[in-house]
């Protein structure tokens, strides 16, 4: 009686284990692919000189972002960038690329976004006294995005881009 107990606890039935329904694919759950590239307009930069950075969104097609200012009514859907502290002092507020208005069927209302690509820029200032060498600014973007049967939870993308510093001669 024990052999033929231990020999169904080490060898149990196939069926014991198995799945009875079938999981989404890990894609349907994270969402579409955005892919998030950095850039600095100028290389070296100086003390009390100017800067842009750059950020450059590819959504995976089918698929739509929204714009950092919605539509009224839509405000919970705005993309954002947000950024760490760091040592360089934005100009002015983020500017995107143009917008595109989209009837989005997953939420039931026309919506202002962006299809394909997006873009963004700030210009920073930096600081008449920052030591050279390199410095970095660090910062999450911020998205929700939706095809036209559902949407995402919101995805934050980390970045970071070496400013170099260098010396005035």
């Amino acid at each position: 009686m024990i052999r033929i107990l231990l020999f169904i606890l080490a060898f149990p039935p196939v069926s014991a284990f198995a799945d009875p329904f079938s999981f989404p694919s890990p894609n349907l759950l994270s969402g579409p692919s955005v892919k998030l590239n950095v850039v600095v307009d100028k290389n070296p930069v100086y003390p009390g000189g100017h800067f842009k950075l750059y950020l450059s969104a590819q959504i995976e097609e089918g698929w739509h972002i929204y714009s950092l200012q919605p539509l009224d009514g839509n405000e919970l859907l705005a993309t954002q960038i947000t950024l760490e502290d760091n040592v360089f002092e934005s100009q002015e507020h983020w500017q995107e690329s143009p917008t595109r208005l989209i009837q989005d069927d997953a939420q039931e209302k026309l919506v202002k976004g962006h299809v394909n690509t997006a873009e963004f820029y700030n210009s920073f200032r930096v600081p008449k006294k920052l030591r050279s060498g390199n410095h970095f600014i660090k910062g999450k973007f911020s998205y929700k995005a939706c095809d036209n049967n559902l949407c995402t939870l919101p995805q934050s993308l980390p970045f970071t881009s070496p400013v170099h510093v260098g010396v005035i001669k």
